[in-house]
């Protein structure tokens, strides 16, 4: 009996660890689209998809537009918990996502949902798919994931972070 309990106790122990380390997040940002070479930001009839670029209404883009297909996967830059998975007139389907040290994550424009409200993702897991919802769904629209960082409520160009980690962009 007691080496069956011993081998339980392991059992359940190591499915415990490899469950801990899915959610063990790493010092830097992941890039949220995969690319094989390089970031693509939009930029057609539309307007350019850099931070802080002037648009309608004397407002400034909040984000960057990453240019990818629709339905390419979209993945957590850092492990969060979701705050807002819905639907705004501007972002489309949208995720909103909550890390440590007051920083938060959005991802706009999605064609699909694959997370919950309070749910946790880890790094690097799939939220989401590429779209052209909400503001982006002009037929004539390049499809991209709007992606914003911000920090304490201010807006933080994200390009800088995923630079840094070895993502040049066009």
């Amino acid at each position: 009996m007691p080496k069956r309990f011993l081998l339980i106790f392991l059992i359940t122990f190591l499915i415990f660890i490899i469950g801990a380390l899915s959610f063990i997040d790493k010092a830097y940002f992941l890039c949220p689209i995969d690319y094989k070479t390089r970031i693509i930001i939009r930029n057609d009839k539309f307007g350019n998809g850099d931070f802080a670029v002037r648009r309608s209404g004397g407002r400034r883009h909040a984000g960057i537009d990453l240019l990818a297909p629709v339905g390419r996967e979209i993945k957590a830059v850092r492990l969060g918990k979701v705050n807002e998975a819905r639907f705004h007139k501007n972002l489309g389907n949208y995720v909103e996502l909550h890390h440590n040290g007051g920083l938060v994550t959005i991802y706009g424009h999605l064609s699909r949902l694959l997370v919950k409200e309070g749910q946790w993702v880890p790094q690097g897991s799939v939220i989401g798919l590429v779209g052209k919802s909400g503001n982006a769904n002009n037929s004539k629209m390049e499809a991209h994931l709007h992606f914003e960082l911000r920090k304490d409520n201010n807006s933080i160009n994200p390009l800088g972070l995923l630079e840094k980690r070895g993502y040049p962009h066009d």
